[in-house]
């Protein structure tokens, strides 16, 4: 156990650090949902994505409250007797405050049994976590149906213009000096991403401590992985080669690893942390779904810039990361399309198409009809869905009811 004293310093200064912290950018999701909640608010996402900003944010709306970051290294080792030790020196400090923020939870073995009694006992509870696996585990467990998650994403196209003071009204004539700048500022994103912190100081070291920090102690450490050149090199790949269909064989064999049921655990692993995500194609049967390839999308394109190989023609690859993270933020179920023809997106909400998107970097009369043909094929599989050809800055009439627009205007007015 930690001493006593000990973790009153803690709390003393993890509050007075809280409540002195910005409040940032105001991110898509509106706090106000959540802060009448009787249930448990549990938000996840992968490391540095402003969770705790968020919490931040979500205090602003209550006069007084209680906080903890167990990712603190003076926590490290921490049990469920010191989350008993903490609530008798909240109480002690912070006399019948019942709203409590606890912040990357996750890192305190047996949180959630505490976490249930909290709740009982009349607590308002924000938490945080960066493992959607053991997140779900323990929540599945102890926690049904007490609470209600939000998945937050490292910033979007419209927070990063937010961040930059840049607006762009969704229904309004804008001048060709507006959309330019629009599209400067895109371009910026598609190099810079969503990380707050790096956007605050776009040092590279930042990205890859992060990527270490998610690989080492998230990852590597919780699940005792010995093959540590080989699960190094797996992540690199992906990031590398994100959007392209790979088999657990062929991904086995690029890493010289002997069980691709292995790897498929390793894969997990990332995207549990919220590191990578996947796709499968689109089939009817579950059984055949799985056992096509899966396509790899990652967190962030800057992240994959400062970690993974860089070729001079992969813009097309970014431009389709984000939009697989875009629909991700939007919360669709998502897949791919391979048919007669390929369709990047199936975006499915509700059980019923909502739309489905190619992505090119420049539609061309080289690629104009390959590019339609996936759309079409995708429109007729789900009708009633929207067609989309997201490009970079193209944007042209309807045609065959597919709209082809330029992806950070989509992602502004869509």
């Amino acid at each position: 156990m930690i001493a006593y004293h000990i973790l009153k310093e803690i709390i003393g200064d993890q509050h007075l650090r809280f409540h002195n912290q910005e409040p940032g950018i105001p991110r898509r999701i509106d706090p106000e949902q959540y802060r009448s909640r009787n249930r448990i608010v549990v938000i996840s996402g992968v490391r540095r994505s402003g969770k705790s900003t968020f919490l931040k944010q979500l205090a602003l709306g209550f006069p007084s409250f209680l906080y903890l970051n167990a990712d603190d290294d003076r926590l490290i080792g921490a049990t469920t007797d010191d989350l008993g030790s903490l609530l008798l020196i909240w109480e002690e400090l912070f006399p019948g405050v019942r709203t409590v923020f606890l912040d990357e939870i996750q890192n305190i073995p047996g949180w959630e049994r505490v976490v249930r009694r909290m709740h009982d006992e009349g607590y308002k509870i924000f938490l945080t976590g960066s493992n959607a696996q053991m997140l779900s585990k323990e929540l599945g467990t102890h926690l049904t149906g007490r609470y209600v998650r939000v998945e937050l994403y490292p910033f979007g196209f419209d927070e990063y213009c937010a961040f930059h003071q840049f607006s762009w009204e969704k229904k309004g004539i804008h001048t060709t000096n507006e959309s330019a700048a629009a599209l400067r500022l895109f371009s910026q994103f598609i190099e810079e991403g969503g990380f707050p912190e790096f956007l605050k100081d776009p040092d590279p070291e930042i990205l890859r401590r992060t990527f270490d920090d998610i690989l080492f102690r998230d990852i590597i450490a919780r699940y005792a992985i010995r093959e540590v050149k080989a699960f190094r090199l797996l992540c690199r790949y992906l990031f590398t080669n994100m959007t392209r269909e790979a088999s657990f064989t062929s991904l086995a064999s690029t890493v010289q690893m002997k069980s691709p049921v292995s790897l498929k655990n390793w894969i997990g692993y990332l995207e549990d942390s919220y590191l990578i995500g996947s796709l499968s194609p689109f089939e009817y049967s579950m059984k055949k779904q799985l056992s096509r390839n899966q396509k790899y999308y990652g967190i962030d394109t800057a992240l994959r810039n400062a970690v993974a190989f860089r070729f001079s023609d992969d813009y097309g690859l970014l431009l389709e990361n984000i939009v697989w993270l875009e629909l991700c933020r939007r919360g669709y179920e998502l897949y791919w399309l391979k048919g007669q023809s390929e369709c990047d997106f199936i975006a499915i909400e509700q059980g019923k198409s909502r739309m489905v998107i190619q992505v090119c970097w420049h539609l061309s009369d080289e690629n104009r009809k390959r590019e339609y043909d996936g759309v079409i094929e995708a429109c007729t599989m789900f009708p009633g869905s929207g067609g989309y050809i997201l490009t970079l800055q193209q944007e042209e009439k309807p045609a065959q009811n597919i709209r082809v627009m330029p992806v950070w205007k989509w992602i502004l007015e869509e």
